[in-house]
């Protein structure tokens, strides 16, 4: 979704913008949308900056950490970014940046194109750690049956390598 800034009358605008499914692409592999994204805010034009404010509300999709079975997460996320030009940026990497100018992107001057905007802010929205529940008790290492559905007959016993020599001559001697 590009924001042409000439159409903004009066420095002051708003936006809303469901997308289409396959429209707007996740850069991450381990994320799925379930419902496509929807995006609304408001946006305001001073000199030669842009300030958009909004929101931004989705359903996706991730496995769990532990077993792999997939989860489905509200993505409910409010952003604050300004705008300005790649002159204005230069002419202000000579001062030192204070933690607001963290919240500063560059753009061409002419349109914001909010993709990638909504994109950032649906993978930071999503935890990096996610669990189906704090009892999931994850896959087997060695056949990956999901150990919360039930128990699987493989001897997941590690024996220490030191010893392995040792349980060698026991079980010959038997």
């Amino acid at each position: 979704m590009r924001i042409e800034l000439a159409s903004i009358e009066g420095g002051k605008g708003a936006f809303s913008h469901t997308y289409a499914p396959g429209e707007l692409t996740v850069e991450d592999d381990r994320v799925g949308l379930l419902q496509p994204p929807t995006v609304a805010g408001k946006i305001r034009q001073r000199e030669r900056k842009v300030k958009v404010t909004g929101r931004v509300n989705a359903r996706a999709q991730v496995e769990c950490d532990r077993c792999l079975q997939p989860i489905e997460l509200p993505v409910n996320s409010q952003f604050m970014l300004e705008y300005v030009t790649a002159e204005d940026y230069q002419a202000q990497q000579a001062i030192e940046l204070a933690q607001e100018d963290l919240d500063l992107s560059v753009f061409d001057g002419n349109s914001i194109d909010l993709d990638e905007l909504v994109n950032e802010e649906l993978l930071l929205a999503i935890p990096d750690h996610v669990l189906c529940s704090e009892n999931c008790k994850g896959i087997c290492a060695k056949c990956g049956a999901n150990k919360n559905l039930g128990e699987c007959s493989c001897n997941t016993r590690e024996i220490d390598p030191r010893w392995a020599r040792l349980k060698d001559l026991v079980n010959r001697e038997s």
